[in-house]
């Protein structure tokens, strides 16, 4: 016998009569989802977050890769050719930025959330000035130069969109920081 709050019961209730199913079945398919996901180091909490991940990624058109030859290959396009490689990435900027913005809101916001979304695995973080000022802080330290380059133009062109200018720009190897102003 296990115990629950009423409107908890209630829900798994629903949920077993929306799949034809007894709330013994659905009880126990929780609970075994539960300790799978315990089992693989994770609380159900977890897991269903990295769901939710997955599906946002997928929402804005990102694909998964692997990272390390992701950074060479970035590094190599952009010895080739500096100007293409950069004005491809501040294009996708551009778009991301009209993106959050058509989706009303709050854009900045949202913006600011899928960045961190894009640098996970980074130290990421937006710290909010006087006003609407804000300077943007990634250090990542597989980030070669190229890549802190490239993705510097990128943020910087997705805020552009925003109404943001950039006051300061700084991108070296593993360290991305951008001080923007409204207007």
């Amino acid at each position: 016998m296990l115990a629950a709050e009423e409107d908890l019961a209630n829900k798994v209730a629903e949920l077993a009569e929306r799949r034809g199913l007894t709330v013994y079945q659905t009880v126990n398919d929780i609970l075994e989802q539960a300790l799978r996901a315990e089992g693989q180091g994770l609380s159900l909490k977890e897991a269903v977050d990295r769901r939710s991940d997955m599906e946002r990624a997928r929402e804005m058109g990102l694909t998964f890769t692997v990272e390390h030859l992701y950074y060479q290959v970035v590094d190599l396009a952009y010895g080739r050719d500096r100007e293409k490689v950069r004005d491809l990435w501040r294009e996708m900027g551009l778009w991301y930025g009209k993106y959050f913005k058509s989706k009303g809101g709050e854009p900045v916001k949202a913006l600011t959330e899928a960045l961190g979304f894009l640098t996970h695995g980074s130290q990421f973080s937006v710290e909010w000035g006087r006003g609407d000022d804000l300077t943007v802080n990634c250090i990542g330290e597989r980030f070669n130069k190229a890549y802190a380059e490239v993705f510097t133009a990128f943020m910087e062109a997705a805020f552009q969109t925003l109404g943001y200018k950039t006051v300061e720009n700084e991108a070296s190897r593993g360290i991305i920081r951008l001080r923007l102003t409204k207007g």
